[in-house]
């Protein structure tokens, strides 16, 4: 056939002939195809050619399409003559031989589904060619395509296939599509830049062979009898997968492509993974990528349920936690706790010791309050687990049954519970009102869990963390003390990086952070903060700013400040800390400077003598204040007291100047302790009393621990004596606080 050429000025008059043809080409097709049989003639080439565009010189014009679908076609060997062609389309005939390709050198598009072709590429290699479809034929195999460097798409669905060869030197094929054979094995794929392919249908029991294709986007693994993904694991780039009607039967089954960072589409219908209980939620859970599963959508609430329920935040399980001990609180019988008063306006002081399983935070506890006996208690927790070698109940622990410990919830007794390491752990309210009812703060020593569900609650401690800064030397510790197994011990190791992790999160979660590498320095340290929280300076500290213990200061004396450059001060102004554990001292000072109205001056009177009586523990009852008030209110001020109330200030402070400089520890409205230096205290705490008769507004203070009960011995040792004053100026205080008390 002769070269059909066209000029440029003819293009328009052609396409129009082309438009104007196309319904009738097609009848005409069907007619000519039903009187001359199954033979392709010239003119139903005429009839089915289109698409004006120039050849691959670029110099000619030529009609490049051809299109002769469902025509019955056997022969079509008058191909050979229409060597310009570019797209050929033959679907849907009886075609067997397509020998007559070989003389289509420039021919890029090819479609002879639907036919009787047995003899695979029996044809010269087309180098052009990009997209073949010999789907729904009888090819038994695949030849060698080392010739065809061009070919991007295969498709040979529903043929006589039983393995795949010959694909190795396709070095541009992206898309396989070997779908509805009777291959068994997956092989000689070797490295091809394959993204899509599609082995849907075919008798694959493992997906062993796909190891190599590092650039696989989408695999289509359908309708086979596959139970395992093994070897999938190194695809990268895979971003959906189909696994409809298969054998995967268990979730970890699926755990090869769970890490895949990149697939977001699964498919897992009609396989019997989805029998399981909580199947979809867990599939969500492992693979928080997912956002299509089983050809549904993923949604925002699927997944953050899914964490809720196979691993919940620790906010969570606190909340939890908080509301089960509360609602079986409201179930009891109600108990008003005198030392321990649930309000967040005046809470209960205590101090929190946490850190990693085996820091050492039991001993640090056990050692503050046998050397701090004076201020500090150990709230004794409950647990389920068994005794280590050393340990007493009732001093470390109380070792309960699960049994046990599950009843004393009903009956509502915790104020927080955690389960760590496969037992249960559990602090009772009954454990703080013990420590509190001896005067004490509540020392205790609990894992993150607890801290979490802590925070929940009524009280407001001050939580240290003891941080291992060098894992090697924090695994010797844990192997040394012989208590742990290998296993206990990586979990240890990984729950450091769990508090890490929190202390970045959560800035300012922890009051102080103390490393614990070795336990000596660390207690030192421990020390020297709790020191700062009492506000406890040495004597010699004393001694150089010219305090002694029995002074006393007033409105017209006043206090002299902290020393600069303390730790106290320190511990305030440092970004990182709580400086709302510092007592909040209002500048009672630079009120008095100021002229007074008389009336003004009665109030900071009386708000004086309240806080004498709460240092020395003998603050009066809510009824006789009530009373008091009452009755103040009923008769009309004196007129002394109007004229002169300077002289009645006065007259308070000097009968009361003993009793204000004993050595007496307040809690401050942080939740620590106070430790007063002589009588500066009298005058801090005039300006923290409210009087809402006069309007005037001011922070409100704490009341004091509970004083005059017997403390109770908390050292580990029975034997071990209590700590007493042994410095001359301890002793004076002592006997001014006896002195006040007689």
């Amino acid at each position: 056939m002769e070269q059909v050429s066209v000029t440029p000025s003819d293009i328009t008059g052609i396409t129009e002939s082309l438009n104007a043809t196309e319904t009738f080409n097609c009848g005409a097709l069907q007619a000519n195809s039903e009187e001359k049989g199954d033979v392709l003639t010239e003119e139903m080439v005429s009839g089915g050619i289109s698409h004006l565009g120039c050849d691959l010189t670029g110099q000619h014009h030529v009609l490049c399409s051809l299109s002769l679908p469902s025509l019955n076609l056997r022969d079509i060997s008058v191909l050979c003559n229409y060597v310009r062609l570019q797209k050929l389309e033959l679907p849907h005939n009886n075609i067997k031989d397509v020998s007559c390709l070989s003389h289509m050198p420039q021919l890029v598009i090819l479609d002879v589904s639907h036919n009787e072709i047995s003899d695979f590429f029996e044809f010269q290699p087309l180098q052009c060619l990009q997209v073949a479809n010999f789907s729904h034929n009888h090819i038994p195999d695949i030849k060698d395509l080392k010739g065809f460097l061009c070919l991007r798409k295969l498709d040979l669905d529903y043929n006589c296939l039983s393995e795949i060869g010959g694909l190795e030197q396709c070095s541009m094929l992206s898309h396989l599509s070997l779908a509805h054979n009777k291959i068994t094995k997956i092989s000689r794929l070797g490295r091809l830049p394959l993204t899509h392919l599609c082995l849907r249908g075919n008798q694959l029991k493992g997906v062993e062979g796909l190891e190599n294709l590092q650039r696989l986007q989408v695999l289509d693994l359908s309708m086979n009898h596959i139970s395992t993904l093994s070897g999938l694991q190194k695809l990268g780039f895979l971003c959906s997968l189909n696994l409809e009607k298969n054998q995967i039967s268990k979730v970890p089954d699926l755990n090869p492509v769970i890490g895949l960072p990149l697939l977001m589409n699964i498919n897992l219908l009609g396989n019997p993974v989805q029998e399981q209980p909580d199947y979809r939620q867990t599939v969500i859970f492992l693979h928080q990528h997912l956002t299509v599963l089983d050809q549904e959508p993923v949604s925002v609430k699927e997944k953050v349920s899914s964490v809720n329920i196979f691993d919940p935040p620790m906010d969570l399980l606190a909340a939890i936690d908080h509301m089960t001990h509360l609602v079986y609180q409201m179930g009891q019988p109600q108990v008003l706790y005198h030392s321990t008063p649930p309000t967040a306006d005046v809470p209960y002081p205590m101090l929190v010791l946490t850190g990693p399983e085996g820091c050492g935070k039991e001993e640090l506890v056990h050692r503050l309050c046998q050397e701090f006996g004076e201020y500090f208690g150990v709230g004794i927790c409950h647990t389920t687990r068994k005794a280590n070698v050393g340990e007493e109940n009732g001093i470390d622990y109380h070792f309960v049954s699960e049994e046990d410990f599950q009843n004393l919830v009903r009956m509502g007794k915790f104020v927080q519970t955690t389960q760590h390491g496969g037992h249960l752990f559990g602090l009772t309210r009954d454990a703080i009102e013990d420590v509190a009812e001896e005067g004490l703060v509540c020392c205790v020593h609990m894992e993150l869990e607890g801290v979490f569900s802590l925070k929940k609650s009524c009280f407001e401690p001050r939580y240290i963390l003891l941080m291992p800064t060098r894992v090697e030397k924090f695994v010797s510790h844990l192997k040394r003390l012989k208590l742990y197994s290998p296993a206990q011990i990586d979990r240890a190791v990984q729950r450091v990086a769990l508090y890490s992790n929190t202390c970045e999160q959560r800035p300012r979660f922890f009051d102080d952070i103390i490393p614990c590498d070795d336990c000596e320095e660390a207690y030192q340290t421990l020390q020297q903060v709790v020191k700062d929280y009492l506000l406890v300076q040495e004597e010699e500290g004393k001694a150089s700013s010219g305090l002694s213990s029995d002074s006393s200061f007033t409105a017209e004396n006043p206090p002299p400040p902290p020393l600069s450059g303390s730790r106290s001060e320190t511990l305030m102004s440092r970004p990182g800390s709580d400086s709302s554990f510092m007592p909040r001292v209002p500048n009672i000072q630079a009120e008095l400077s100021f002229s007074k109205l008389p009336t003004e001056l009665a109030s900071v009177m009386r708000r004086e003598q309240q806080a004498r009586e709460a240092v020395v523990g003998k603050r009066p009852g809510l009824y006789s204040q009530l009373s008091k008030r009452y009755k103040s209110a009923q008769k009309p001020s004196s007129l002394q007291h109007h004229q002169d109330p300077g002289a009645r200030f006065q007259e308070v402070s000097s009968s009361d100047e003993s009793r204000a400089s004993s050595f007496v520890s307040v809690p401050s409205p942080a939740g620590g302790l106070v430790k007063p230096r002589d009588g500066s205290i009298l005058v801090q705490s005039s300006g923290m009393l409210e009087d809402r008769n006069l309007g005037f507004k001011a922070e409100s203070v704490l009341p004091p621990i509970l004083t005059g009960h017997k403390t109770r011995d908390v050292c580990r040792s029975p034997q071990s004596p209590r700590a007493k004053p042994t410095s001359p100026v301890e002793k004076n205080q002592v006997a001014n606080v006896k002195e006040a008390f007689s």
